[in-house]
């Protein structure tokens, strides 16, 4: 885990570059098709990446974008499904058997559907459309980082692909999304170190609440779920303004509140630290620079300032990811090795099928022999 997270820098520059020829085709497609809805669907992991992605998303399309859980797709009747939808499938292996269903019950609907993916052989590669392949390489563990962060980047240049208006702002956004390699370089480093120096104070709490605001609310549900794959902790999310409309009274002494700040969301992060701290809980919060926390806080890492808000959750995504890998080693834990991990995977894959790079994980207490 720790290795893949310090390999996202090469991840993210590898997606940007392998995704250029397939974007243009895209484009071509779209033009040819003039969607008037775009859904963006995923699970797990790779549904809390389209999250991530999902302002920048909204704001570049060029039809209304929902993001939602893959398993909805011929569930929720409010879904748009037709020739008229664009279909976006984000799955890191693309091969489970609730993504490939819905992509099946996609295409049968007359969609156009596009694959977001690192691997050109899975089940959702080849009933797509169209595939665009992730750079990140092989990711050998269950709790995924470095997929995460390509598949989110994927989304985001997709978005920049499609946008009709290639003006000022895309060229910012643009530019911001290509320094993302050379900014993470130094977070990822930072966020190790300072991570590593609080372990200790860490172990100390049994639950943990994550929140965040527009893109960094996939974060913070990226960042519960490592907690849950990898630490095996209790761990919940919640959007900073809905947490002070309840959620936060919850909290108490064996709990750590993580709260992820950014320049657009610190008057309400500052209200909501108050109540924390009214309630007994510890505060930790993941922020950009400038923003005179330090009172308001008993632990405080920050992130590199990325170019544009839009990309900005990928500066607080490796914090959290470290933090999980922490959490996992304060609790005795190996993080990469998951005994629930086959079980899981047996219920998810279709008949015949593998996760890719995956090697099984022995469960204590059971032989490793076959009976």
């Amino acid at each position: 885990m720790l290795d893949y997270i310090r390999e996202q820098p090469e991840a993210v520059a590898n997606t940007l570059r392998r995704g250029q020829s397939r974007l243009s085709e895209l484009r071509e497609m779209v033009a040819r098709r003039h969607p008037q809805d775009v859904v963006v669907a995923g699970l797990g992991s790779s549904y809390t990446a389209a999250q991530m992605a999902s302002p920048l998303l909204r704001r570049c399309l060029p039809a209304p974008t929902t993001v939602t859980v893959a398993t909805e797709v011929g569930v929720d009747l409010g879904l748009p499904l037709g020739p008229g939808t664009l279909m976006v499938f984000v799955s890191r292996s693309g091969e489970r058997g609730g993504i490939v269903d819905a992509q099946r019950a996609a295409r049968q609907a007359g969609a156009l559907c596009v694959a977001v993916t690192a691997v050109e052989s899975s089940l959702l590669a080849q009933e797509a459309d169209l595939v665009i392949l992730t750079g990140e390489g092989p990711e050998s563990t269950f709790a995924k980082t470095k997929s995460v962060m390509a598949s989110t980047v994927a989304l985001m240049q997709l978005a920049l692909a499609l946008d009709l208006d290639q003006g000022e702002e895309r060229s910012r956004v643009g530019g911001a999304l290509a320094q993302v390699p050379e900014l993470l370089a130094v977070g990822i480093k930072d966020a190790e170190r300072d991570s590593a120096r609080i372990g200790s104070w860490l172990a100390r709490h049994q639950l943990v609440l994550v929140t965040g605001t527009a893109g960094n609310q996939g974060v913070a549900q990226e960042g519960a779920l490592k907690l849950q794959e990898a630490a095996r902790m209790t761990a919940q999310w919640e959007e900073t303004g809905n947490a002070l409309c309840g959620s936060v009274a919850m909290l108490g002494p064996a709990w750590l509140f993580v709260g992820l700040v950014a320049h657009a969301d610190r008057a309400l992060n500052l209200a909501l630290l108050k109540l924390v701290h009214h309630f007994g809980a510890d505060r930790l919060c993941i922020a950009e620079p400038g923003l005179a926390l330090e009172e308001s806080v008993e632990e405080l890492m920050l992130v590199p300032r990325a170019g544009d808000p839009l990309v900005a959750p990928l500066m607080f995504l490796p914090p959290m990811q470290l933090l999980t890998h922490q959490f996992a080693l304060a609790r005795g834990l190996n993080p990469d090795d998951q005994p629930f991990a086959d079980v899981l995977l047996a219920a998810m894959l279709p008949p015949g099928r593998e996760e890719p790079d995956w090697r099984p994980v022995p469960v204590p207490g059971e032989s490793s022999t076959a009976e």
